[in-house]
């Protein structure tokens, strides 16, 4: 008994350590902005090439209280001949700056455009960059689990209709460089609304445009930009860990990379916390990101606004607090292992060569779906082409952490894709959509263990359009089959018939019926809207097995539904129930628990092909027990 009160205090007192701020204000090292005079002149600290942190000089010319509500800015001129060749760059947020040999602040704010030699910069006071390491230094144990999304009004109709809209209504986009200008100006990354805050900018290898669009949402809800640059891997694979030098999140880190950083402003006398940026990454208030240092390639200087091009290098700590004036973070050795969600694929691609890949995506509540799915489309289409005839066959296995409300921990995933656009951007589909689903769902607070792909590719395209659908009589007896023949014109082929067979139920009334063909797409749009009840999971069980239950788009499915209406109780359809029994069921004191389907299904069954199958086909058709 004695050994385990003795190990709850020593928990107990590692946590109050951390919980409390090891950065307090000390008036020997920090100068209040009270005293922050214009005309005064101090020295700022930022790498400009490498892991060295260079001096530089600069003037005081303004004060602006409450440039953003309880934000006030000193506004700065570097003087100095490093800093002129540049002007303040995407990446020196956090730069510290000393007046008098005590630190004032950090670099956080510069305009666009500036005349050549007219080098102004803002700074955050360090009075109020203190004050959030004062909101506790503890990661957030919770912070990358269950997260409603603002996905805003862009939705498709995949999954459960949680997935953004990933390819803009014009189409250009993809054919277009997708790093041109993107140091200059880029109206969908809303620049206007950052004019003033120094962008973070985040390196990433050369993508292609589809994979790109995948990040598009990362760079349009925060103030980041994408440069051309090795996001990792860089042959210097150590920095030091002090004020100056380069500090960011490693979103992605692998095979491929993306790696968004600024610059650190303040560590702790027990180097044990730290202060960085001089504004907020998502401003998402208390986090739990990885940390890692970086290597500065060189600074791009652009008329616009230069940029630090940079690398990430070792992993320092843990990103705790995200807030308007600045980040905090804890400066810690453990590995970080548990920050990501490793990702491994197996993957033949068309010359029959096999590739084995693997990267890890930040457990982020909002990106990690974003960051996995942009890590496999960015390696698939670097192995292969941006947009050209393919074929994929994909199997992915999404493996949860084992937890007590879990029937199945493995999300198996098997499809095919064809077209003549992005092969990457195909493949990602299998896991992005699920993945937002899995992270949002509202039942259970689950974690994704790892991703598992095998992928195989074909330089070829194997689509097929229906030209027409018949049948072989119009009136049928319960228990017959009907034969339905259809031609379909494969891409860049002559027509071709294809047949298949449903079997109508022996129980079936005698009526009209519906006999529809259609494709894995059209098909669960059409299961949807005639039982919605079944499309609503109520448990994170059925969750999973509604992920679970989509057809090939390979296969044809037929279905036999008759014009009246069934019942789903607590996301299962009951078809065959009499009337009373339903009006029982769904009385309003059960509203929400059930509701009535728009048809019943009587039969399904599928016509396996070797095509994706677009295009549908619908009928009635008679069924008599009297027929001949």
């Amino acid at each position: 008994m004695k050994k385990v009160l003795l190990c709850a205090l020593v928990v107990f007192c590692l946590v109050a350590f951390h919980a409390n701020a090891q950065i307090e204000w000390d008036v020997d090292k920090f100068m209040p902005l009270s005293e922050v005079k214009t005309g005064m002149k101090g020295k700022g600290y930022t790498v400009f090439s490498g892991t060295t942190v260079e001096e530089f000089e600069f003037e005081v010319v303004s004060i602006e209280y409450n440039s953003y509500p309880r934000w006030h800015v000193v506004w700065a001129e570097g003087t100095s001949e490093n800093f002129k060749r540049t002007g303040v760059a995407g990446g020196m947020s956090g730069s510290p700056i000393y007046i008098d040999g005590r630190l004032m602040g950090a670099i956080s704010l510069g305009y666009f455009n500036q005349r050549e030699r007219s080098n102004l910069f803002g700074v955050t006071p360090i009075e109020l960059m203190v004050k959030v390491a004062k909101r506790g230094m503890e990661p957030n144990p919770t912070y990358a689990s269950a997260q409603f999304l603002d996905l805003g009004s862009e939705y498709v109709s995949e999954g459960l209709n949680m997935m953004p809209s990933l390819i803009p209504e014009d189409n250009k986009i993809l054919h277009q460089n997708p790093f041109n200008n993107t140091l200059t100006s880029n109206n969908n990354l809303n620049t206007q609304k950052y004019s003033l805050q120094l962008a973070i900018p985040v390196a990433l290898p050369r993508l292609d445009a589809a994979t790109m669009q995948l990040l598009k949402p990362l760079f349009a809800r925060g103030n980041m930009v994408p440069v051309q640059a090795a996001g990792g891997g860089d042959p210097m694979k150590k920095s030091p860990i002090e004020e100056g030098q380069i500090i960011g999140t490693e979103a992605i880190r692998g095979d491929v990379s993306a790696f968004g950083y600024g610059t650190i402003t303040y560590i702790d006398e027990n180097k044990k916390e730290l202060l960085a940026y001089g504004h907020s990454s998502f401003g998402e208030g208390n986090v739990n990101l990885p940390l890692s240092g970086g290597f500065v390639h060189f600074i791009l200087p652009s008329r616009t606004r230069s940029s630090k091009i940079a690398s990430a290098t070792q992993p320092i700590g843990t990103l705790v607090q995200d807030r308007v004036p600045a980040i905090a973070g804890l400066i810690e050795k453990l590995p970080n292992t548990h920050h990501y969600i490793p990702v491994t694929a197996k993957v033949q691609t068309s010359d029959n060569k096999v590739h084995d890949l693997y990267y890890e995506a930040a457990r982020d509540k909002t990106f990690t779906a974003s960051y996995a799915a942009a890590g496999i489309s960015g390696l698939i289409n670097a192995m292969e082409f941006g947009f050209n005839d393919h074929t994929i066959n994909v199997k992915s296995v999404i493996t949860l952490e084992d937890q007590p409300e879990l029937d199945n921990r493995e999300i198996v995933l098997k499809n095919v894709f064809s077209s003549s656009g992005s092969p990457g951007f195909n493949v990602s589909r299998t896991i992005m959509a699920p993945m937002l689903d899995l992270i949002v769902n509202p039942y259970a607070k689950v974690k994704i263990e790892s991703i598992n792909l095998n992928i195989k590719i074909e330089d070829k395209r194997k689509t097929a359009s229906i030209l027409t659908a018949r049948v072989d009589k119009l009136v049928y007896r319960p228990g017959e089959e009907v034969k339905m023949t259809f031609t379909i014109r494969p891409y860049l082929e002559q027509p071709m018939t294809l047949t298949g067979t449903i079997k109508i139920p022996k129980d079936t009334p005698d009526g009209i019926v519906l006999l529809r063909a259609m494709n894995s797409s059209t098909y669960q749009l059409w299961q949807r809207s005639r039982a919605p009840g079944v499309s609503r999971p109520k448990n994170i069980n059925q969750l999973i097995k509604l992920l679970q239950s989509a057809e090939p788009n390979t296969n044809l499915i037929l279905e036999l539904s008759a014009p009246r209406p069934g019942l789903t109780v607590q996301g299962e359809e009951f078809p065959d129930l009499p009337i009373s029994v339903m009006s029982v069921m769904n009385t309003a004191m059960r509203v929400g628990e059930s509701g009535y389907t728009f048809g019943t299904a009587l039969h399904t069954d599928k016509i396996e092909t070797d095509y994706i199958i677009t295009g549908s086909a619908g009928m009635q058709i008679a069924v008599d027990r009297n027929a001949q």
